[in-house]
Parts: C-alpha cells; structure tokens; sequence
C-alpha cells in the first residue's frame, strides 16, 4: 500500500518539476512541497487503513453473525477467536480450538506500516488482578512491533458473564479493567494508545444487541458494533463515514466520533443501513 503512496507523492512532485524544467526555471521548493501535500491528502483518502483486530469471543460475533461486512471504509484484518486470553494460555474456544493469546499474536504480527492500526478487543477471559501487568505487556509488544496506534476497547462492565472452567477465578471485574485501562492512558506511557468505550456506547443500547451474559453479541449487536468499529475508524482518520446514521442523514466528513453523538442521535438505523 505505501509503495503505491510513495509512487504517486514522487510523480506528484515530478509533474511539478517538470513543469519548472520545460518553462526554463529551477523548481520551486514550496510549489513541489505544495504538491505533494496535495498528493498526500488524495492518497489519503483513496488507500484505506488497515487494522488488525485481535479478539475473543465477544467480537468474534462479528464473524460468526455474518457481520464482517459491517466493517467498511477500511482495511480488516479480523482475528476474532473464541477463549482467547491476553497473556495467560488460551482456553480451548467454541470452534474446538486454543487460540494464540494476544500477547503471542502481537509478537508474530508483520511490521506494520505507518497508518496501521492495531484494535485489542479481548481480555473477557482473563482475571482482573493480573490485568495491570498482562494488558502492559501487550502493549509493550505492540509498541516494540512498530504499531503507532494503538486501540484498545473497553470492556461491557454490568454482565453476567462467568470465566471458563480453568482459571483461578469464576467472574472477572471489567470496571476495574476498565479502570486500569485509563490509568494507563492517562500515565502518558503509551502515547500511541487510544481508548475506544464500548462500555460507555452500549450503556443504552437495547438488549437485542447482546445475550443475557451481557457479553456475547446477537446478529444485531454485531452489525451495531461492526458498525461502531468503522465510524471510530473514519473519526480518527478524518475521512467521512461509512455509512450515513440513518435515513435522514446524508454523507458526513469527516466522520463525528459516534460516542459524542450517540447521546443526540440515538443509535445508527441498523435495519435501514444494512437490512436487519
């Protein structure tokens, strides 16, 4: 992707050189600098982002539901597996599988390139009184692989959720994950961290959108969360969304952070959009 970017910002500034050599003068600095600023901002626009998403089994209803469609305007790179944990070893998942933990899946992940994206969406499986030093050492492995942004998604707090049979705890305390999570945010450690707050975007959501551990997505959620995860995306690349919000809205550039607007709009119109 960037050698495609790189190819058009050198051709942008040639067409400008170019243009000097013919007409008799020396390129112009700032015209060649204007140029491929221009470039850039076009280039911008036409080459999506990528993100890899690592999740358990509370994203992977994105994939189960067929929702993966949901997840528009840029580049998905989804490793949404059940009973996956952060550090400690994964449980065996639904699919009869042990993933790798999110830890091992950063470490094994390419380099990435600038704009790339990282999204941490797993930790439902994982005891609260290891978070502080597990969700660290993700990020550090994300941090030492090359990732810029870095997104972590908070956790749904008022569930009924109960872990897998082999850790040492039967229910985990996502409020003080989520606690941890903005500490850590607010230290200025991870300057390439970014909270997204599930948690807070989902406070009113109906409950068609999750089963009755509050955790696990319907086909709806899913769609509402493939959803959120793209508006998030154009939001923080100032690209214009997706998806109108409904019927009554037309295109929006760039893209409002859909946790702001949520409290004015209500929810996306999920069946108009999409077809539910």
């Amino acid at each position: 992707m960037f050698r495609q970017s790189l190819s058009l910002l050198i051709a942008a500034a040639s067409v400008v050189v170019g243009a000097s050599v013919v007409n008799g003068a020396a390129p112009d600095p700032v015209s060649v600098d204007r140029a491929v600023a221009v470039q850039r901002s076009a280039v911008r626009e036409q080459l999506p982002r990528e993100a890899t998403i690592i999740g358990d089994s509370a994203m992977a209803g994105v994939r189960w539901n067929g929702a993966l469609g949901g997840l528009r305007g840029f580049d998905a790179d989804d490793r949404l597996e059940s009973c996956r944990r952060l550090v400690d070893r994964s449980c065996r998942g639904r699919e009869g599988r042990r993933p790798l933990t999110a830890l091992v899946e950063v470490m094994l992940l390419p380099t990435p390139a600038e704009s790339d994206v990282l999204v941490i969406a797993t930790g439902y499986n994982d005891i609260d009184s290891k978070f502080a030093a597990h969700s660290r050492q993700v990020l550090d492995a994300a941090v030492a692989r090359g990732y810029q942004t870095i997104v972590w998604i908070t956790y749904r707090e008022q569930v009924t959720y109960l872990l897998p049979a082999d850790p040492d705890r039967v229910a985990s305390n996502y409020r003080s994950m989520n606690a941890e999570l903005r500490a850590i945010d607010a230290s200025g450690e991870y300057p390439q961290l970014q909270l997204w707050d599930l948690n807070d975007y989902t406070t009113l959501v109906s409950e068609s959108w999750f089963y009755s551990d509050g955790v696990h997505q319907t086909t709806r959620g899913s769609w509402g969360i493939a959803d959120w995860i793209s508006r998030k995306m154009a939001h923080i690349s100032g690209l214009s969304c997706p998806m109108p919000w409904g019927v009554a809205y037309g295109p929006e550039r760039p893209c409002s952070d859909p946790n702001v607007v949520r409290s004015t709009r209500g929810y996306p119109q999920l069946d108009a959009l999409y077809g539910l």
